[in-house]
């Protein structure tokens, strides 16, 4: 599906799971590259920023959450940006970009100050409303941190090894796509500085501070909860140890006493105290003293 908004001379086009016949339309109209093409035509594991003359072409990863699977998953967006047209292409939805396309359509005070003489003050603007979103997610694991901490200290260690497993899973996929965006943004800020006209250095200063923002906190988030999931599992070796402690003094105590019954059961033609008067209470008393003497 293709959705384009043109203003002031400029072009965005976003395309969503395109089949070959759009990919084809909108690269014979913008003139792009054979080798961006097709490379937008299958789905791309490795980040990349390429300058190929009258445009360049950025592939991102971006850690967004999955509603059906409840859990974040990576999502490319490929990139286009000449320098008067920007084309995205995705495959799986992206939120944050569809909301700020829909932003622009309908907001025309916010379209006015997106759409300049090139390109370049858009592509910074949809680039930070990738990252503010990115910000939110990571509010959302930061939630989800806390509230293990709070049942951690509240005697649900066994019930929590699931959800913390989960989440360092959740976190790994987070920093497994953030961390290559570093690559990305060097490569944007000398990419950009000599594509666009105007300085674009600025732009891509505060878009490598924000990135450096989401890493740390994403960072930060993941030591806490490394450091919750030794406390939680210390938790549970101390409780599994009393419990053993209490099971081997149990045994301890109970074997002399089946011992006792064991000699005093035996079938032979003398036993020592048994038919003597009050003989029960006797061995009775025999293996309360021996219970005494263990204590």
């Amino acid at each position: 599906m293709i959705s384009r908004i043109d203003y002031k001379g400029l072009s965005w086009v976003d395309v969503q799971n395109p089949t070959a016949e759009e990919i084809a339309r909108v690269s014979g109209e913008f003139g792009l590259s054979p080798v961006v093409a097709e490379d937008l035509s299958k789905p791309t594991f490795r980040p990349r920023a390429e300058n190929y003359g009258t445009h360049l072409f950025f592939i991102l990863h971006l850690p967004l959450f999955d509603s059906k699977n409840s859990r974040h998953r990576s999502r490319e967006l490929d990139i286009v940006a000449g320098r008067k047209f920007l084309i995205t292409l995705h495959y799986d939805p992206v939120e944050p970009l569809t909301q700020f396309f829909k932003a622009l359509e309908q907001n025309l005070a916010l379209r006015e100050k997106s759409f300049e003489d090139s390109t370049a003050r858009l592509l910074y603007l949809l680039w930070r409303q990738l990252y503010e979103h990115l910000f939110t997610e990571l509010d959302h694991i930061q939630r989800k941190v806390e509230r293990i901490e709070e049942r951690i200290f509240a005697g649900r260690e066994k019930e929590l090894i699931e959800d913390i497993s989960l989440l360092r899973r959740d976190i790994l996929d987070f920093l497994r796509s953030i961390r290559p965006h570093e690559i990305i943004l060097e490569s944007i800020h000398k990419l950009g500085e000599r594509f666009f006209e105007d300085d674009f250095s600025n732009f891509a200063t505060e878009l490598f501070s924000r990135h450096r923002r989401l890493l740390l906190l994403i960072e930060n988030q993941k030591d806490t909860l490394e450091t919750l999931y030794a406390t939680n599992d210390s938790l549970l070796t101390h409780r599994s140890n009393e419990i053993i402690k209490t099971l081997t003094m149990m045994a301890l105590m109970t074997f002399p006493l089946t011992l006792i019954a064991a000699i005093f059961s035996l079938n032979t033609k003398f036993l020592p105290i048994v038919g003597r008067p009050n003989d029960f209470w006797i061995i009775l008393g025999i293996m309360f003293a021996t219970v005494l003497a263990m204590l």
